[in-house]
């Protein structure tokens, strides 16, 4: 009974054995399978129909190669509205994309892990995995090919605009509605192509894209009203000495009737402005003769400059903003100092003297358009004449006495003069446009104007930047322009000028003592009518050419409070400016 037990266990034992050793074998020979495709594409694994089941990358891509069956050819159209265009499969290079489609099935099979490639490929013998390689065209010929379609499709459009065409005149604003604009959206139409190219569809409705924007009557009217709170209105940027003027045409040039500002608009002004004031640093030089005060060389050190475009247009912006939300508020700016950019120079001015003269002080600008050519040379002499003076502290500059005599044997040429009320021709015309910028210069420097004389007539090269009443006169005798330097220290009238630019200032180089100076209760009023035109005979024209060398203007009074305190609020000058202009003609000049 025991023996048949024994023999029982024994040969159970033994049936185990055998079938362990059986599934051992099988389970190493499929893991030995299933490691032979860990570079090789799986079983069952077919692209376009053909197996390529075992096989590397490089042999399943030339295997699929070899078997490339002739694509079928097709007419590709595409069209919009009743607009089409129709190419070949060929010419559009149309082809199958074989190494994007076994690179794809490769990496998808194939993971960073080992014994799961391996489980993967043992399970792919139970399903069959079919792939399709993509379809293309060309890239470049299918570009070339929406190009073409483009050009029959395109519409030149317009966006809204609105436009101020007479100024100070809301009845003249006009609004463009807009021009209907289209073009191919190219990047839209070939997502569409290549998407339809997979499931053989070879006709194709373009997408297009809109270049521009139509306004309805309401948004025109909107349009209008906005652009009506500008009339009339006007803008000055400065930047350093420059000014920019912007008039009411301008700024309704800046508006976008899509909403906001075309910022475009107040880059392309902005950067023009700038061309005029960027610069570099610039070191001062100072050489003067210590006992005679007389200058061989003068440089004020300046900062460099650059205006910031970006910072500067959001500037414009806000006062564009504000000028629209409160348009009756009179208290809104009429001029914007820009944003800019500076780097100091390595000399400055304190660094080259010890009379005191360290920064300037005052500042005074004038221009001359319209001068005829005489006038345009004796303001550059006179400018040559007084520029680099120098005024110690205490004494009295004379203009007059400073400029010495102004005749044709001084260099100067005849030009219009006012003289015993009427408009003669004199030597020196164009003198009293350097004495009235030095004028200017001494009222924002706030020093103590000692005679000062208007011209009997308004002249309207000094009303191109300035209110009348702003001019000082000067003739050989007591007519003269006169101030003291009641500083603590030296000062030195800077003349520069531009005959191209027509245009001059004055600066006035000091030790700055904390006074401010300050221009209040400017008026004007009694008005008188221009008298008739008056014309006088030249040879410097052609035979019957008449040129205006003038303007007519009529007559005025004005009056305005020059009042100067010190660091501490103390007044310590209140002048009273009256000028009395009479009326003006316009001056003809006729060639003989």
């Amino acid at each position: 009974m025991i023996s048949q037990i024994k023999e029982q266990v024994t040969t159970q034992q033994i049936i185990y054995l055998v079938a362990l050793a059986g599934l051992s074998s099988v389970f190493t020979g499929l893991i030995l399978l299933g490691n032979s495709y860990q570079q090789r594409m799986f079983p069952n694994t077919y692209i376009n129909n053909i197996d390529v089941s075992g096989l590397s990358l490089s042999d399943t891509l030339k295997l699929l190669e070899d078997h490339r069956i002739e694509l079928d050819s097709h007419e590709f159209i595409l069209s919009i509205d009743d607009i089409s265009l129709a190419s070949s499969s060929a010419d559009l290079g149309y082809t199958t994309n074989f190494s994007k489609a076994v690179n794809q099935v490769y990496t998808q099979q194939h993971t960073q892990n080992r014994f799961s490639n391996i489980f993967s490929s043992l399970l792919s013998y139970l399903k069959r995995h079919e792939y399709e390689a993509d379809k293309k065209y060309d890239d470049s010929r299918l570009k070339d090919f929406l190009s073409i379609f483009n050009q029959k499709v395109k519409l030149i459009g317009e966006n809204p605009s609105v436009e101020l065409k007479v100024f100070g005149s809301p009845n003249s604003i006009v609004v463009s509605q807009g021009i209907p604009g289209r073009e191919v959206n190219n990047l839209e139409t070939s997502e569409l192509i290549l998407e339809a190219l997979q499931s053989d569809n070879h006709k194709i409705e373009a997408k297009i894209a809109s270049t521009s924007s139509i306004l309805n009557d309401e948004e025109i009217e909107s349009t209008i009203k906005e652009a009506s709170k500008f009339v009339g209105k006007k803008l000055t940027l400065i930047a350093d000495d420059k000014k920019y003027y912007i008039n009411d045409k301008d700024l309704i040039y800046y508006i976008n009737p899509l909403g906001g500002y075309i910022d475009n608009n107040i880059i392309h002004h902005l950067t023009e402005f700038s061309e005029s004031v960027d610069r570099d640093p610039q070191n001062a030089v100072f050489d003067y003769d210590k006992e005679s005060l007389k200058v061989s060389e003068f440089k004020p050190h300046r900062d460099g400059l650059e205006v910031d475009i970006n910072s500067s247009k959001d500037l414009i912006i806000s006062w564009l903003n504000d000028t629209k939300d409160n348009s009756d508020d009179e208290n809104i700016p009429e001029t914007l100092s820009l944003i800019l950019k500076r780097t100091s120079p390595e000399i400055t001015l304190d660094q080259t003297n010890d009379l005191g003269i360290k920064e300037r002080i005052g500042f005074g600008e004038s221009y001359y358009d319209h001068s005829i050519p005489n006038r345009i040379h004796n303001v550059a002499i006179t400018n040559n004449k007084v520029n680099l003076t120098i005024v110690p502290p205490g004494e009295e500059f004379s203009f007059n006495k400073t400029l010495g005599e102004v005749s044709k044997a001084t260099g100067y040429r005849s030009a219009y003069v006012i003289s015993g009320g009427k408009t003669v021709l004199g030597d020196g015309g164009g003198v009293c446009q350097v004495s009235s910028t030095t004028f200017r210069a001494v009222l924002d420097a706030g020093l103590d104007v000692s005679k000062r004389l208007q011209h009997s007539y308004r002249v309207s090269y000094y009303e191109l930047n300035s209110n009348p009443g702003f001019d000082a006169t000067v003739y050989a005798g007591d007519v003269d322009f006169r101030f003291v330097n009641d500083t603590d220290n030296h000062i030195i009238l800077l003349y520069q000028n531009d005959p191209d630019e027509l245009y001059m200032n004055v600066e006035i180089y000091g030790t700055n003592d904390g006074r401010v100076s300050n221009i209040s209760n400017y008026k004007k009023w009694g008005q008188v009518g221009a008298p008739a035109p008056e014309y006088y005979p030249t040879s410097d024209l052609p035979t019957g050419v008449t040129k205006q060398v003038d303007w007519a203007v009529a007559g005025i009074k004005t009056e305005f409070q020059h009042t100067v305190k010190d660091k501490d609020g103390n007044i310590i000058h209140d002048d009273k400016y009256y000028s009395y202009y009479r009326p003006w003609s316009a001056k003809y000049m006729i060639g003989i």
